[in-house]
């Protein structure tokens, strides 16, 4: 199996060519095809992203000072690749053995330090790729999960809300 950099991949997305899977910091994560279920779990995340002055004076001070709170930026880039299916199975990915001394059993114990793969990949994303690569890795995707559609889909069942008639109610001079 060719596996491919995460900087070839988006350039294989962007010459249109097809990505099954996208490997960071040596681990191989298959790119979850779109659900509506992927879409909410990404609008649920990105309420976590702070404000950001658009009409600052300076964009270096701006970014530096919101940094510190945009991890949701790598949850969202992990949930897009992961898929809400994946991360409702929460797997756990091994990424140390701990030696410690067990006075129990008079011995050191190894143990295995395990992180759930939406964790390990939002870690992952955040210290392994530039923020350019980041940033089409998460357009690409949004490309993939076909945003329009769902747009059109709520947009039009919101209008069949609205329209639906609904029961008016007479009020009385007491009130009741």
């Amino acid at each position: 199996m060719n596996k491919k950099t995460i900087e070839q991949q988006v350039a294989d997305a962007i010459l249109q060519q097809a990505t099954t899977s996208i490997e960071i910091d040596g681990h191989t994560f298959e790119v979850a095809p779109p659900t509506p279920a992927t879409l909410i779990l990404v609008s649920a995340t990105t309420s976590e992203m702070p404000a950001i002055d658009k009409k600052t004076d300076n964009i270096l001070f701006e970014t530096l000072r919101t940094a510190k709170d945009a991890e949701a930026i790598g949850k969202i880039a992990a949930t897009l690749i992961l898929g809400a299916k994946r991360i409702r199975e929460a797997k756990r990915i091994t990424v140390a053995t701990k030696k410690t001394w067990c006075w129990r059993k008079m011995r050191f114990v190894t143990e295995d330090v395990t992180m759930t793969e939406l964790e390990f990949l939002t870690r992952a994303v955040l210290e392994e790729i530039s923020p350019a690569t980041l940033s089409q890795v998460i357009s690409q995707r949004f490309l993939d999960m076909q945003v329009a559609d769902f747009f059109g889909l709520t947009t039009s069942l919101s209008e069949i809300n609205i329209t639906r008639k609904t029961r008016e109610v007479e009020e009385t001079a007491s009130g009741e």
